[in-house]
């Protein structure tokens, strides 16, 4: 797993600008409904009143800053694109976290995890639309702030 997620960081690095930083996360097993909980868990009690069923839809990687431990489901096998995308998402936290980027709400900062998702999808002739069913507006409307802060 180490040398797939050094690779990432170069791919992040030459493709995105991200520092590349090769202090790598730990990489932990989780179910999506326990990664969708601790999501929810995270969100103050007066904005989870405001998401749609877009935003509670089951999670399928997380990256938690302070342990710096990247959370995929027990089934996960990096043998797609589509698996492996979720894994460039969530390195892109990881650089972000190692290197203090700061960002006006937590969800500008999945802007350019989204970013890099897509265009490693699209190298396989992919994209997030097909592999993970997200038009362009939910992905605006989740990294804007205001919205889920």
């Amino acid at each position: 797993m180490n040398a797939l997620l050094t690779a990432i960081v170069v791919w992040l690095s030459a493709n995105f600008g991200l520092p590349a930083n090769f202090d790598l996360p730990r990489i932990e097993r989780m179910s999506s409904i326990e990664m969708t909980k601790t999501l929810f868990q995270s969100i103050p009690v007066d904005r989870r009143q405001a998401m749609t069923i877009d935003h509670m839809r089951a999670v399928q990687s997380l990256y938690s800053v302070e342990r710096k431990t990247i959370y995929l489901r027990p089934e996960w096998n990096g043998r797609s694109p589509a698996e492996l995308s979720e894994l460039v998402h969530e390195m892109v936290h990881h650089l972000q976290n190692l290197s203090h980027a700061s960002y006006a709400c937590p969800a500008e900062r999945e802007k350019l995890a989204y970013q890099a998702q897509e265009k490693w999808l699209n190298m396989f002739g992919h994209s997030l639309a097909t592999d993970f069913d997200l038009d362009g507006f939910t992905i605006l409307v989740v990294t804007t702030c205001g919205q889920m802060e």
